[in-house]
């Protein structure tokens, strides 16, 4: 059976990532949002980070394609997903966002 806490090295990401979306969106269920975000970074998605204003997140998939998508405290709405760029693109399409957090991983490569 999966669990669905955080494991004990992630606990400061979850914590910055939970205090940018309190900052962008306020609001309750902060925790719950930042545990979706957190568990759809699974090897194949990799999240890259918060929009500015907190309504969207962005990921980038594999290595193949970067995309865009609304969350709430149900998770995340891949339905409602705004591709940003594909294969050689992918780079250029991630640093067309304004991001309000960058996951450590990607700050490097978008400076």
């Amino acid at each position: 059976m999966a669990s669905s806490a955080t494991p004990a090295g992630d606990t400061d990401l979850f914590d910055r990532l939970c205090e940018a979306i309190a900052r962008e969106r306020g609001g309750v269920d902060v925790y719950v949002k930042a545990a979706h975000l957190l568990r759809r970074n699974n090897g194949a998605y990799s999240l890259v980070g918060l929009e500015d204003g907190g309504e969207r997140v962005v990921y980038h998939y594999e290595g193949v394609f970067a995309s865009v998508m609304p969350f709430d405290a149900e998770g995340v709405r891949q339905d409602e997903a705004e591709t940003l760029a594909r294969n050689y693109d992918v780079r250029e399409g991630l640093e067309t966002v304004e991001y309000a957090w960058v996951h450590p991983e990607y700050r490097d490569l978008l400076k």
